[in-house]
């Protein structure tokens, strides 16, 4: 059984008719906001980039458990503020395998925003349709039945080793209600795009979409540059000076590509393991996250939350007084408390799993996975 994700309705009924197209080129006169955005370099709304936020956008991939937990409650303290009094916040794609959904289920109290990156993290080059329904929507429902989030909060997803799945995986997404994407990278800085056009950059990884996508969002991944003129989509995949200064710099002069030319969102996505047992790669880190905090435009926020944006642009003045980015999560469920939390220790493939949660009374009598999501 699906967990209802999304009612499809009239909207989505115009955009299923219109999906058997072929994506022709984006053209700014007729695909117009909020529901529709060719992407690129021009700021959405017709803002100057001196009117607008520097909007960060922080993403984690893979699993959430005991060995990355100490650098999230290090990386998220009280202190961290955007510019409105509100923490910052991250974008957390995850897997299954190794998840602590207990874990899962505070990050997402605190106001974080979680998203699929599939159960099994396997390579989706020759998924089909039902394959891809199976790892991404089962990753989301996993998300649901064991850390508490709410359905309608799962919105996206981005696919493990980047590897995109074609229209086969957007025409996933579409059937059950999810609206973006944030796998395909790109060296060209662009906004996030409608897929209803021909993507504004070339393809980086095949099978990229070709046909016509209406309504879906894609949060493209500029890469960065590195001390030796490489280039990285994922942040800890370049290469650096291994010292405080030198992790703290490399990051500085790429924030300041964008802070100072043209105000894209700037990019940071990761995968956690890059920091563990580091703690030279965090504290310089750290130090380039508060400096740029300093500023009095620069807003760390979540993948829905900068789709939001770009619908319906607003000034920075009235984005540091409306609640866009606020912080009242209390229709979220409360963090987990450890007296709820059940462990369970569980065989599969001939390997003890453990396996956590605080929205079950019992531990399943099999590991939950793919074929077994219900976990009974």
């Amino acid at each position: 059984m699906r967990f209802h994700f999304a009612s499809m309705g009239l909207l989505a009924l115009v955009i299923n008719l219109a999906s058997g197209q072929r994506a022709a080129r984006c053209d700014p006169n007729t695909c117009r906001l909020p529901n529709c955005f060719c992407g690129g370099t021009q700021v959405p709304g017709g803002y100057s980039k001196e009117d607008i936020p520097q909007f960060v956008l922080l993403t984690f991939d893979d699993a959430v458990n005991s060995l990355n937990q100490q650098f999230f409650k290090d990386l998220f303290t009280d202190e961290r503020r955007n510019p409105n009094g509100c923490p910052i916040k991250s974008t957390f794609y995850i897997s299954h395998e190794w998840t602590d959904y207990s874990q899962v289920q505070d990050l997402y109290a605190d106001g974080h925003e979680v998203a699929s990156h599939t159960v099994t993290h396997s390579d989706g080059k020759g998924f089909d349709e039902g394959k891809w329904a199976d790892e991404l929507i089962g990753m989301a429902e996993m998300l649901v039945r064991h850390a508490g989030v709410n359905p309608q909060d799962i919105k996206g997803m981005r696919a493990p080793f980047l590897q995109v799945g074609g229209d086969q995986m957007f025409n996933t997404l579409r059937r059950y209600g999810l609206y973006y994407d944030s796998s395909m990278s790109t060296s060209s800085p662009s906004w996030p795009y409608t897929l209803e056009y021909r993507m504004p950059h070339s393809c980086a990884v095949n099978p990229c979409p070709e046909m016509s996508h209406p309504g879906m969002w894609e949060i493209p991944m500029p890469t960065l540059k590195d001390v030796r003129g490489g280039s990285c989509a994922m942040a800890d995949g370049c290469y650096y000076e291994e010292d405080v200064d030198s992790i703290q710099k490399i990051f500085t002069q790429n924030f300041l590509d964008n802070y100072t030319g043209d105000k894209t969102p700037f990019p940071l996505f990761f995968h956690s393991a890059w920091f563990f047992n580091r703690p030279h790669r965090q504290e310089g880190f750290f130090k380039f996250i508060d400096s740029i905090l300093a500023l009095p435009d620069v807003y760390f926020v979540t993948s829905q939350e900068l789709i939001n944006w770009v619908k319906n642009p607003q000034p920075i003045n009235s984005v540091a007084t409306s609640d866009v980015f606020g912080c009242d999560f209390r229709d979220r469920p409360q963090r987990c408390n450890r007296r709820q939390k059940k462990k369970c220790t569980l065989k599969f493939r001939g390997d003890t799993r453990q396996w956590s949660s605080c929205q079950v009374d019992t531990c399943p009598r099999t590991y939950p996975w793919v074929n077994n999501l219900s976990g009974n």
